[in-house]
């Protein structure tokens, strides 16, 4: 189990299996309802709506979003990018992480290990527009080199 802040008289909130279960059926899909995610789990639909609003308290639903379709939305072309940074500046590569995690393009940036720095996967209505993106947000202190991938068909998501 995993241990969370004080609330409801015990001494300290801790995720039992019951709220694993429930977050991981909120990640599916955030709009369930007591009732369907009673029937999923086995506890009362007011016992399931108590413990999602107990765990939007705490902070273990951190935020809840809308996927839109890929179909539906204008950018058309996905594109993930392996950014390799110069790493001597931790200030420096800080601010551009920040700056580039703000650009409409940037659907998700992530700091890993190997060979690369950063994985970032962008979304641009077309290879002009990323070609546009690059020149203006990868070719800038702190970023060495990039190498880049383009999505041809996504196959899975975790909301399916």
């Amino acid at each position: 189990m995993r241990e969370f802040r004080k609330s409801f008289g015990g001494p300290m909130d801790t995720l039992d299996d019951f709220d694993q279960r429930i977050l991981d059926l909120l990640r599916m899909n955030s709009r369930r309802t007591g009732e369907q995610l009673s029937d999923l789990i086995g506890l009362s639909p007011a016992a399931c709506l108590r413990r999602v609003q107990r765990l939007r308290k705490i902070g273990a639903i951190d935020r809840e979003v809308a996927i839109a379709s890929a179909r539906f939305r204008d950018k058309g072309t996905k594109i993930i990018v392996l950014i390799t940074i110069d790493r001597q500046n931790p200030r420096l590569m800080d601010e551009y992480c920040n700056n580039l995690r703000r650009q409409d393009e940037v659907v998700s940036l992530n700091w890993v290990t190997g060979d690369d720095d950063i994985v970032m996967i962008a979304e641009c209505k077309s290879m002009a527009d990323f070609a546009d993106f690059s020149a203006l947000y990868l070719n800038e202190t702190p970023v060495i080199g990039y190498k880049t991938l383009v999505s041809l068909k996504e196959y899975d998501t975790i909301c399916d």
